[in-house]
C-alpha cells in the first residue's frame, strides 16, 4: 500500500523471560528484524514460533499484530492485539495498535475509548492523542476533537498536524477564518512541509480563492514531486480557474504516478469528453468500471460517448445499466430513446420518450413548472461519496477527511516523516531480488556478478539493491530450500567460501543475520580472496548496526521533537574495514566505493566520504544516490553551490526527494 499506510516497528523493552530448550529471543530479534524491514510475512512466521513455544509471553502476539495491520488484516491484528494485552494489559502500544485496527474497522467510539485507556497509562502520550482526536473527528464530535486537539497543543505546542486537524475542524463547524487561521500556523511552523502547503491550498479552493490556491499547489508539487494527489487536486484548481490543458497536464502526471488511480481517470475521462476526445475518454472510463464496476457515473458517461462514437449496443447495455440503478432519471430515458431508435428499436425508442413525456407532466401538474434535468446544485465538482447520478458532468474531489494532512493516523516507530530527513541514503547490497515495480529505476548490475555466478552455488541472478522491500511467500520458500541444498553441500565440504558465501546471502535475506555473519566469519578464514565475501559481510554488519540504532534512537516516546538530523555512528568502522579489502581487491567496483563512502559519511569522515563519493561518480556517472550523499555531504562541509549541483543532479537521475533537500537548505541560506 505506499498510497501508502504507515508501516513502523516500535522498540519495545525485550522480555526479562530467557530463553530455554528454544531460543525464543533469537527468534523474536529475527521477527523484530523482519518488521523492521517490511517484511511482513516473514516476520509473523518467526512470531508464530515464538507464540508456539512461549504462548504465555505478550510480545509475539503485539509484534504480530503490527505485521498484519501494516497487511491490511485489521481482524487478525486486534485479534492479536486482545491476546496481548490479556497477557499485559500495562503496555501503552497495545491500545495505540487495537485502536488503530478499530479505526479501519469504522469502529470510531471503541478506537477512542482504547486511545484514552492508553492515555490512563501516558497522559503525554503524542500519538495518542493524535488518533484520538482523529476518532473523534470521524464521529463527528468536532467539540471533542477541538478540546482534544488543544489539549494535545498544549502539551506540543509546535506539533504542527495539530494545527492542521484543528483546523479542518473548524471548517466542518463553518468557521472559515478561523480554519485558515491555524493552517496558516501549521504553515509557519514547518514552511517546507509538502502537506501542510498542500492542506492550505485545498481550503483556498473550498473557499473558492483559486487563484491563492494554485501557488501553494505549485509549491507543495515542487517539493514533493511523487505525490499523485497533489497533481490531481491540483488539476482540480486548474479546472476551476478554466485552465483545461494545465488540468489534463496535471491528470496525466498523476496517472503516470499512479496508473490506476480512479479519480485520475474519471476526471480525466471527464475533461477528454468536454474536449471531444472521445475516444480516450472511453478508455479512461474503462479504467474506472474495470476497478469499480458500479460507479454509475462513470458508466453514464461512457454510455453518452459510445453513443457518440457510433457503438450503439455498448451504449445501451451502459445505459440501461444506469437506469435499473436511477429508475427516476429522465436523461438517461431520453438518451436511450435516441440510442435505441438508431439501432432500429422503434417500440423502446417510443416506450422511453413516452417516460419522460409522462414525467414532464407529472411534474407540470405537481409543481406547474417543466422539468429539468439540471444538475442538483451549482460548482464544477462532487465529493466522492456524491452518487448523485445527475452530476456526472463534475469532476470528483476526494473527500475532506481523506485530504486532511492532520487526519492521517500516527504510530511512531520507524518514523517516515512527511518533511524528508536529512539522512544518506542506504548501502548496496547482494540480493537475488528487486522491486517488481521499480519500473524507471535502472538495473544495478556489474560484470563482477558474473563472474561470481560462474561458481555455481548461488540459487539465482544476482542483483545490487539500496532499497528495501519484502519478500512474498513463493521467495521465502525458495530462500529456505536453497538453505536445505548448501547445508547438505557443506556437510561433505564444510570450508567451500562460495556455498559458505551463498548460504550466508540466504540467512541475510531471511534477516538471519548472526546465521550470516557466522558463515562469511568462516568465509573469510577459507575464501579470503573472494571480494564478495567480504563485501556481504560489511552489508550484515551494517544491517546489525541498523537494528541496534533502531532500538536506541526510534523507541516509542512522547517526544515531540522532530527528528531532522544527520545519523552519526562511529560503530561503521568495522564495516569499513571490510569495504577497504573489497577495494584492494577490486577497485573498479563502484558500489564498493559508494558504500565506503556513505559509512564515512555516518562516522563522520565528511572529507573521507567525498574523496570516496567523487570514485563512485568518476566509474559511474549515472549512480544516483552517490550524486545525492555527495550532495549531504557537501552540505555539512558548507559548500552549498556543490551541494546544489549534486542534489539537482540525483534528481535529475530519479531521486525527487533531493529537491525537498534544495529547498530546505537553499530557503536557509
Amino acid at each position: 500500500m505506499r498510497n501508502r499506510l504507515w508501516t513502523m516497528v516500535v522498540c519495545l523493552s525485550l522480555c526479562t523471560t530467557l530463553s530455554a530448550q528454544i531460543n525464543t529471543d533469537r527468534m523474536m530479534a529475527m521477527g523484530k528484524t523482519a518488521l523492521y524491514y517490511d517484511d511482513y510475512v516473514l516476520s509473523i512466521q518467526y512470531f508464530n514460533q515464538v507464540i508456539n513455544a512461549k504462548p504465555y509471553l505478550y510480545e509475539p502476539y503485539f509484534f504480530r499484530a503490527v505485521a498484519k495491520l501494516s497487511l491490511e488484516d485489521y481482524r487478525g491484528a486486534e485479534q492479536d492485539c486482545n491476546s496481548s494485552i490479556s497477557r499485559n494489559p500495562f503496555v501503552v502500544n497495545s491500545y495505540q495498535v487495537r485502536g488503530l485496527t478499530l479505526i479501519y474497522q469504522n469502529r470510531f467510539a471503541e478506537a477512542a475509548n482504547d486511545f484514552r485507556k492508553g492515555l490512563s497509562l501516558d497522559p503525554e502520550n503524542r500519538p495518542l492523542r493524535h488518533n484520538l482526536i482523529l476518532s473523534l473527528a470521524r464521529q463527528e464530535r468536532y467539540d471533542d476533537a477541538i478540546s482534544a486537539a488543544d489539549t494535545l497543543l498544549s502539551i506540543s505546542p509546535k506539533y504542527s498536524p495539530a494545527m492542521a486537524m484543528k483546523s479542518y475542524l473548524l471548517w466542518e463547524k463553518g468557521d472559515s477564518a478561523g480554519s485558515l487561521e491555524w493552517i496558516d500556523k501549521a504553515v509557519e511552523i514547518d514552511r517546507y512541509d509538502a502537506d501542510l502547503l498542500h492542506d492550505r491550498g485545498l481550503l483556498l479552493a473550498r473557499m473558492e480563492r483559486y487563484s491563492d490556491a494554485e501557488p501553494d499547489m505549485d509549491q507543495a508539487i515542487y517539493l514533493n514531486p511523487g505525490n499523485a494527489g497533489f497533481y490531481i487536486n491540483r488539476a482540480m484548481v486548474r479546472y476551476c480557474l478554466d485552465n483545461l490543458n494545465g488540468a489534463l497536464a496535471d491528470y496525466d502526471m498523476a496517472i503516470r504516478i499512479e496508473p490506476n488511480n480512479v479519480i485520475g481517470h474519471y476526471n480525466r475521462g471527464n475533461l477528454r469528453a468536454q474536449i471531444g476526445d472521445d475516444n480516450r475518454a472511453i478508455e479512461d472510463f474503462d479504467m474506472v468500471i474495470a476497478a469499480e464496476p458500479n460507479n454509475m457515473m462513470a458508466l453514464f458517461n461512457r454510455g453518452m460517448l459510445r453513443y457518440n462514437t457510433g457503438d450503439m449496443r455498448g451504449a445501451e447495455r451502459d445505459l440501461s445499466a444506469v437506469l435499473d440503478e436511477f429508475p427516476q432519471f429522465m436523461y438517461g430515458y431520453q438518451l436511450r430513446s435516441e440510442v435505441r431508435a438508431a439501432m432500429g428499436d422503434r417500440l423502446g425508442a417510443e416506450s422511453d420518450a413516452l417516460v419522460v413525456l409522462m414525467e414532464q407532466n407529472r411534474r407540470f401538474t405537481t409543481a406547474g413548472e417543466p422539468a429539468s434535468d439540471d444538475e442538483d446544485e451549482q460548482g464544477k465538482t462532487r465529493s466522492r461519496s456524491d452518487k448523485n447520478v445527475v452530476n456526472y458532468r463534475k469532476i470528483v474531489v476526494a473527500d475532506d477527511l481523506e485530504n486532511s494532512t492532520g487526519f492521517s493516523s500516527e504510530f511512531r516507530g520507524k518514523v517516515q516523516n512527511r518533511n524528508v530527513d536529512v539522512r544518506y541514503l542506504s548501502s548496496y547490497r547482494l540480493s537475488y531480488f528487486r522491486p517488481s515495480e521499480q519500473i524507471d529505476r535502472r538495473i544495478n548490475y556489474s560484470p563482477l556478478l558474473e563472474e561470481l555466478e560462474s561458481a555455481g552455488k548461488f540459487m539465482d541472478r544476482l542483483f545490487l539493491n539500496c532499497d528495501d522491500f519484502a519478500l512474498d511467500q513463493n521467495s521465502i520458500d525458495r530462500l529456505f530450500e536453497d538453505i536445505e541444498r548448501l547445508t547438505a553441500m557443506l556437510a561433505d565440504n564444510s570450508s567451500d567460501p562460495y556455498v559458505l558465501l551463498a548460504r550466508a546471502l540466504d540467512f541475510c535475506l531471511l534477516q538471519d543475520y548472526q546465521s550470516a555473519l557466522d558463515d562469511l566469519d568462516e568465509a573469510t578464514r577459507t575464501g579470503g580472496d573472494i571480494w564478495a565475501v567480504w563485501f556481504c559481510r560489511a552489508q550484515v554488519r551494517a544491517r546489525e548496526l541498523d537494528i541496534k540504532r533502531a532500538d536506541r534512537d526510534m523507541a516509542l516516546s512522547s517526544s515531540s521533537a522532530d527528528d531532522r538530523e544527520i545519523r552519526i555512528d562511529p560503530g561503521y568502522q568495522t564495516v569499513i574495514n571490510d569495504l577497504t579489502r573489497v577495494i584492494e581487491t577490486v577497485p573498479e567496483f563502484q558500489f564498493a566505493w559508494y558504500n565506503r563512502g556513505t559509512f564515512y559519511a555516518m562516522t563522520n569522515d565528511l572529507h573521507a566520504a567525498v574523496v570516496d563519493l567523487d570514485k563512485a561518480i568518476e566509474l559511474d556517472a549515472t549512480l544516483a544516490e552517490a550524486w545525492y550523499n555527495r550532495g549531504i555531504v557537501q552540505v555539512l562541509l558548507g559548500r552549498m553551490d556543490a551541494a546544489f549541483r549534486d542534489l539537482s543532479k540525483a534528481g535529475e537521475l530519479g531521486i525527487y526527494s533531493a529537491y525537498n533537500i534544495i529547498k530546505r537548505f537553499s530557503g536557509s541560506e
